[in-house]
């Protein structure tokens, strides 16, 4: 029961852990190998304080997670999972507070991004059925270049990072209905590590929680505004602090 991960949770918050992700949780959290992974992340993560830190530390372990599994001579052969494919990238894809923090920080850094077409796709909510009936191109991550290629890779979500299959890239597409059958490669510990993660932040779809942090950190830019003008009309002055705590 998926209700043993809220005791990790923030009072108020949801989880929207990603399907596989919770599958992959249900099938093997009595088996301590991989329950180990999810406890032992979510020990680390509570004692981290930066978002930026925290998503960086999924990655990590996501990636070192991945590497046993990609490593098989047959999926370095037939798996085209890679910089530069987008086959997946016009799919509904959840990300915690802390990848959407992240995520922020690449957009202050200088990755520009269609901002119309996140207020679209956020609107729709976090409901995969309501995503989808937007068009293929409104579908697409905003993080996208104009070549199909992720502006943030470095940096991408931790569900970009074992959602692969064997196969064509091609098998991925979702601009028809006639999507094929998929061969997902399974990667069991590193959705242990995924679920740790959505245990204990907040989280929903890419959109949602992009747009989520951007009006958060407007609202707080603007009250610094707000204050500092106000300040300056009355007179007032920073407090000094107490240099004897």
């Amino acid at each position: 029961m998926l209700g043993y991960l809220f005791r990790w949770l923030p009072a108020g918050e949801s989880m929207n852990i990603p399907a596989i992700a919770k599958n992959t949780f249900e099938l093997l959290r009595n088996q301590p190998e991989f329950m180990n992974i999810t406890e032992s992340v979510v020990e680390h993560l509570n004692k981290i304080k930066s978002k930026l830190e925290k998503a960086r530390f999924v990655h990590n372990v996501v990636d070192e997670c991945n590497k046993e599994v990609f490593a098989h001579p047959l999926l370095k052969e037939f798996v085209p999972c890679k910089a530069g494919c987008s086959g997946c990238c016009h799919t509904q894809v959840s990300v915690t507070e802390d990848e959407a923090e992240l995520l922020l920080h690449n957009i202050d850094e200088g990755v520009v991004i269609d901002y119309n077409r996140l207020s679209l796709q956020s609107e729709v909510g976090n409901e995969a059925a309501d995503f989808y009936k937007l068009s293929y191109k409104e579908r697409a991550c905003v993080f996208l270049d104009e070549n199909g290629a992720c502006k943030v890779y470095k940096d991408r979500p931790s569900v970009c990072r074992t959602n692969a299959v064997v196969g064509e890239a091609s098998q991925c597409d979702t601009s028809t209905q006639a999507q094929g059958p998929l061969r997902l490669v399974k990667t069991p510990k590193a959705d242990m590590a995924i679920v740790a993660a959505f245990a204990v932040a907040p989280s929903g779809t890419l959109p949602v929680m992009l747009s989520k942090v951007l009006k958060e950190r407007n609202a707080s830019e603007d009250i610094g505004f707000f204050k500092t003008i106000f300040d300056r009309f009355t007179g007032r002055k920073p407090v000094p602090k107490d240099t004897r705590l």
